[in-house]
């Protein structure tokens, strides 16, 4: 029954348009205004037999500039619906016809490789998407969609090739998402060809400076070769680069300045740090394990007390708690329990874009596609009812 109150407004258009040919072709009033393959339409559909229902339907609307959309709405409809099979269908019944515009053509072209990728069949979209991108103007949604295939399948230096093409009057440049294909290829380097891993991050970041993963990837090749100073260079860029990422490159460089034995210089780093974004609970809390192993716990539990004062975060109490020596002994163990469990239930990441959120960091949302808008969200006990709310 779906079926029928779906089709019985195209069929009701199907059997005006035929009435309204019939009528101008002969010029008599005293004809019947519809085609007979109208009502054989009808009866199939009446009879739940949509497939037949739909080719009766298809010949009786003629191909031509007034009913071209009608077609595509049927199909886009199809393939809303997961029917892509008759969608293709639709498709190739118009490409098959010669009254159809060269604009027209394209698009239908289009709309049949979506068709195919709805259906799983890749290799016969991007053959259709890259014969598109012969035309002496193509479409640009022919370069959007084969970007889709060539991620979807992670050939990524063809998606270089695509994205580099592409271009979006008015819109987004697409340069941080070409330069996370190139941390993508660097990555994919690393284990076979290092020596080309610099190269392409040097691309990266040439299509986009702010590119962390770039500079992160940069700092882990650096720390195995055990080049630490280059390291926190590269590092310290983070900073500047967002300074959101800050608590991905800390660890790494507290590795770094381990290696170099030069604590010190790191505490007076990471003072600074804090005194130039107080709100980083990640700044304090690795600045009160450096003073810890310096001095002693009473000293990082006085540091960390004296800033959780100003900028209470779950992490830094849990982390009080663990330096602390306080009288009762099942107190400890059970406040920590639950701001562990509490900080291990709790999303970490979440994209700024569709609001996907996960326990680990992903560069591309897997949720709307999206390159580098995946960000650390420490939890703040300001923020914390919000939060819990929302999860």
């Amino acid at each position: 029954m779906e079926w029928l109150v779906f089709l019985l407004p195209v069929a009701a258009l199907s059997g005006w348009l035929s009435a309204r040919r019939h009528y101008k072709k002969h010029l008599n009033r005293q004809q019947s205004p519809f085609d007979p393959d109208y009502f054989k339409g009808l009866n199939y559909l009446l009879n739940e037999q949509p497939d037949k229902a739909i080719d009766v339907f298809i010949r009786l609307l003629e191909v031509n500039s007034e009913t071209v959309e009608t077609h595509l709405a049927l199909a886009n409809l199809f393939r809303r619906r997961g029917e892509t099979e008759r969608a293709i269908r639709i498709h190739q019944n118009l490409i098959a016809r010669p009254s159809l515009t060269a604009e027209q053509r394209d698009q239908v072209l289009v709309e049949l490789g979506l068709d195919y990728m709805s259906a799983g069949v890749l290799d016969r979209a991007e053959q259709l998407f890259l014969e598109l991108t012969n035309r002496p103007m193509p479409p640009v949604e022919a370069y959007s969609q084969l970007l889709r295939i060539y991620q979807q399948e992670k050939n990524w230096q063809q998606a270089i090739n695509v994205a580099k093409k592409i271009k979006y009057d008015g819109q987004e440049s697409l340069g941080p998402t070409i330069a996370q294909f190139y941390c993508e290829l660097a990555e994919q380097e690393r284990d076979i060809a290092a020596h080309n891993v610099q190269s392409l991050l040097k691309q990266a970041l040439s299509y986009d400076a702010n590119c962390v993963r770039a500079t992160l990837l940069e700092a882990e090749m650096l720390i195995q070769e055990k080049n630490y100073k280059k390291a926190v260079k590269t590092l310290k860029k983070v900073e500047s680069q967002d300074i959101e990422y800050l608590p991905e490159a800390l660890p790494l460089l507290e590795i770094c300045y381990i290696n170099m034995t030069n604590l010190d210089k790191f505490r007076e780093y990471l003072l600074a740090l804090s005194e130039r974004h107080p709100a980083i609970a990640s700044i304090h809390l690795v600045l009160s394990s450096i003073i810890k192993q310096q001095y002693d716990e009473q000293e990082a539990l006085d540091y960390l007390h004296k800033r959780l004062q100003q900028y209470p975060s779950l992490e830094g109490l849990n982390t009080m708690i663990e330096l602390g020596n306080f009288s009762s002994e099942k107190l400890i163990p059970l406040m920590s329990d639950i701001t562990n469990h509490l900080i291990q239930q709790s999303r970490r990441y979440v994209c700024r874009h569709c609001g996907f959120s996960g326990k680990t960091l992903h560069w591309h949302c897997p949720t709307c596609k999206q390159w580098g808008t995946i960000r650390s969200t420490e939890i703040n006990l300001n923020t914390l009812d919000t939060k819990m709310e929302t999860s």
